[in-house]
């Protein structure tokens, strides 16, 4: 009987990864998801482009102008467990929910692009590539952390897929130039990207925040500041109080391997 390969990680801590990649969700006023009745199915678009989703909002409002509809970030891996909620909750079995990720088209062509270079068909591009995902060869790195429970252990540096091609560029903009000259750009979808997380012996990889989650957490951090601390005594200010959800290092702290 073979045996299994060792994994460093379960698939749902490999999903927690995603946490920091918001999509954006068309709802209703009390934040419940509005998919969309297409052919046999429902369809619930997650948008990784918050200027996408709010056009796709434009359109609906505008075919509905009594639907009250709003957009919602949520992060990545809740939004997957809540769509496997949704499909056990939905009552209509023959109409299935489906919520496919929509990266921008920017990203869809230059992934396309790539992998034609590459060789590799139209056909076996459409069936294949649904939610692109870019990094390097070698890969681009950043700084490990010390594992809470192996004192003794190297912190390994953390290879780094980015969820935009605008995101992998800027990052290899300021990798320094020898370096940098030996980077390749390569592209895979995001279900195989997962496969390579879980499957590695080692956690040795990390997905790097999107624009909108730097934006996010800024937003709340500016939100949170305008906030008093209902615990401050009144004669003393109440301090900035930090973010729930802190980015790790920003793109200079990227190294190539």
């Amino acid at each position: 009987m073979a045996v299994a390969p060792a994994q460093a990680i379960s698939e749902a801590e490999a999903l927690k990864k995603l946490a920091v990649v918001p999509v954006f969700v068309l709802t209703d006023s009390k934040g419940v998801p509005l998919p969309i009745a297409k052919d046999k199915s429902l369809v619930l678009p997650l948008y990784l482009e918050r200027a996408k989703a709010e056009a796709e909002l434009a359109i609906l409002q505008k075919a509905n102008p009594s639907l009250l509809a709003k957009l919602v970030a949520i992060p990545l891996n809740d939004m997957t467990a809540k769509v496997k909620q949704l499909q056990v909750q939905l009552k209509d079995k023959s109409r299935p929910l489906v919520a496919p990720v929509i990266s921008s088209s920017a990203d869809r062509q230059q992934a396309t692009l790539m992998l034609k270079q590459q060789g590799i068909s139209d056909k076996k591009i459409q069936e294949g590539l649904a939610v692109p995902v870019f990094f390097t060869k070698p890969f681009m790195s950043l700084a490990g952390t010390q594992p809470a429970n192996k004192a003794t252990a190297p912190a390994l540096p953390k290879l780094v897929f980015f969820m935009s091609y605008a995101s992998l560029q800027a990052a290899i903009a300021k990798v320094p130039p020898a370096k940098r000259a030996r980077l390749e750009p390569q592209v895979a979808d995001l279900s195989a990207v997962l496969r390579q997380i879980i499957q590695s012996p080692q956690d040795r990889y990390v997905i790097f925040p999107t624009a909108d989650y730097f934006q996010l957490v800024e937003k709340q951090r500016q939100l949170n500041q305008q906030r008093p601390d209902p615990k401050a005594q009144p004669q003393r200010p109440s301090p900035s109080p930090t973010p729930t959800s802190q980015p790790p290092g920003p793109a200079p702290a990227l190294q190539a391997k």
